[in-house]
C-alpha cells in the first residue's frame, strides 16, 4: 500500500475532518495510478463503503460487467462538483479491488493526498493537499459542509464530565483493589457503577477507561474490547484447543499468556493477519509451518468497537500509596467519539492495535479471559473520527 507521511498543511485539513467526527480514509495518488487511470482500493477505503452500506467489494463479480458506478461529490474551496466513481474488479490476478473517480486527473497530481468520507450516505472527497480549510472563510464550500456536520457534546457527556470533577474535589479515592485493574474498578465504584464484564458502555452509553497518569511498562496499551474468534470458521474451535496446541506450563498452571500483532510472530510463533478477500483476521502459527489458528470476522469486530466505543472518557489519575494501600487522584479526561472504522483496519494492519491470548488451565478447567484487543495510548486519539477533548478534572 502506497502511503507517505503527511504534510503540515494536510494535516491541517485532515483535522478538520476528524473535527467532523465522520467516517473517512485516505487514497495516496500515485504517477502509475493517475497514468493508468485506476487506484487500489486500500483495505480502509472498502471497509468505509461496506461499513456504510455503500459498496462491497467482497459480493462484486470479476470484470467489466461487473463495475459499478456510484455518485460522489467533489470539494474544494470554492467548488462542489458532482463526480462518478468506478469501483470494480480486474479479470486479472485476484481480483483486487479497484476505485477511480472520473476527471481525477483535473483535480489532483500524483503525490496528493485525498481524503474519502461519507456524509448522509454521499461519498464526498477533498484534495488535502491543495484544499485549504481556514474557519475564517465563510464561503469555503468544503469547510461549511463539515461544520454543519460537526457533532455537539452530549448532554450525558457533561453530566459525566461534573460528575467526574465532583469526586476529584473530594479528593483522592480509595483503591478497591490491588493490580493493573485497580483504578479502573476503583473510578467505576466512585461512580456507582457496579462491577460487571459486560461489553456495553459503562455509563449511559459512554464508556470510561481509566489509566495511572505515570504509565509502567505493562500498562502502555489500553484495552478496547473482547472478542473470541469466530469458531465456525476457524481452525481450533475452542480456546481450550487453542491452549493445547500452544500453552505452555508455568506458576503450577498450563496457560496461554502472550500478545499477537501483524508485524512479527511471537515467542509462541503466533501471529496475526488481515485476509481482504475474506474480510478476516487470521491467527496463525508459524513453525514448524504455517498453520491456521483461528480467525475473525471483521465486521464482527467493527460492530463491537463501534458498540463499546462510541463515545469514551479516558481518565488518567495519580497514584499514591497511603497507609499501604494504593488511591488516586483524578486529573484528565479525554473524550472521544466515533471510532474510524478504516483506522481500525489500519492501525491493527500497523501492529498498533494487537491482541491478547489470556487462556489458563487449572484443576481441569480452563479459563479465557480474553482474547483483549489492545492499543497503544499514544495513538488512541489516531482510532477516532472526532478531535479528542481534554477536559481538567481537579
Amino acid at each position: 500500500m502506497n502511503t507517505r507521511p503527511l504534510t503540515p498543511h494536510e494535516e491541517i485539513n485532515l483535522e478538520q475532518i476528524k473535527g467532523a467526527g465522520l467516517n473517512y480514509a485516505l487514497l495516496f495518488i500515485t504517477a502509475t495510478g493517475m497514468k493508468k487511470s485506476i487506484l487500489d482500493a486500500t483495505q480502509p477505503v472498502r471497509t468505509l463503503l461496506s461499513s456504510t452500506g455503500i459498496h462491497d467489494y467482497t459480493q462484486q463479480g470479476q470484470g467489466p460487467d461487473s463495475k459499478v458506478i456510484v455518485g460522489a461529490t467533489f470539494l474544494s474551496d470554492s467548488a462542489r462538483q458532482k463526480i462518478q466513481t468506478s469501483l470494480y474488479r480486474p479479470k486479472t490476478k485476484k481480483g483486487d479491488p479497484r476505485i477511480w473517480f472520473s476527471g481525477l486527473a483535473r483535480i489532483a497530481n500524483a503525490d496528493d493526498i485525498i481524503a474519502l468520507f461519507i456524509h448522509e450516505q454521499v461519498i464526498y472527497f477533498i484534495n488535502l493537499s491543495k484544499v485549504s480549510l481556514k474557519k475564517s472563510d465563510k464561503d469555503n464550500f468544503a469547510f461549511s459542509l463539515l461544520q454543519s456536520a460537526m457533532l455537539d457534546t452530549s448532554a450525558v457527556a457533561n453530566e459525566l464530565l461534573g460528575t467526574l470533577r465532583a469526586i476529584a474535589a473530594s479528593g483522592p479515592i480509595n483503591s478497591v483493589c490491588e493490580g493493573s485493574t485497580a483504578i479502573g474498578r476503583s473510578i467505576e465504584t466512585a461512580l456507582g457503577i457496579p462491577i460487571n464484564s459486560a461489553r456495553t458502555p459503562d455509563f449511559k452509553g459512554i464508556e470510561i477507561k481509566s489509566g495511572r497518569s505515570t504509565i509502567s511498562s505493562r500498562e502502555t496499551r489500553a484495552t478496547l474490547f473482547g472478542c473470541v474468534p469466530d469458531w465456525d470458521i476457524s481452525t481450533c474451535k475452542s480456546s481450550a484447543e487453542i491452549l493445547d496446541n500452544y500453552g505452555y506450563e508455568r506458576d503450577g498452571a498450563f496457560k496461554l499468556y502472550c500478545t499477537l500483532s501483524t508485524k512479527a510472530p511471537n515467542s509462541q510463533s503466533l501471529q496475526l493477519s488481515i485476509v481482504p478477500a475474506e474480510q478476516a483476521l487470521h491467527e496463525f502459527a508459524t513453525r514448524p509451518r504455517r498453520t491456521e489458528v483461528a480467525a475473525w470476522r471483521m465486521d464482527r469486530l467493527h460492530s463491537y468497537l463501534s458498540a463499546k466505543h462510541k463515545e469514551t472518557f479516558w481518565v488518567k489519575a495519580r497514584s499514591e500509596k497511603h497507609g499501604g494501600k494504593e488511591r488516586f487522584h483524578l486529573l484528565t479526561a479525554i473524550h472521544t467519539r466515533n471510532p474510524s472504522l478504516p483506522q481500525f483496519d489500519s492501525l491493527l494492519d500497523d501492529g498498533i492495535i494487537t491482541l491478547d491470548h489470556l487462556i489458563k488451565r487449572k484443576d481441569k478447567r480452563v479459563k479465557e479471559k480474553g482474547p483483549l484487543f489492545k492499543i497503544e495510548r499514544r495513538r488512541i486519539p489516531d482510532l477516532f473520527h472526532s478531535l479528542p477533548r481534554t477536559y481538567t478534572l481537579s
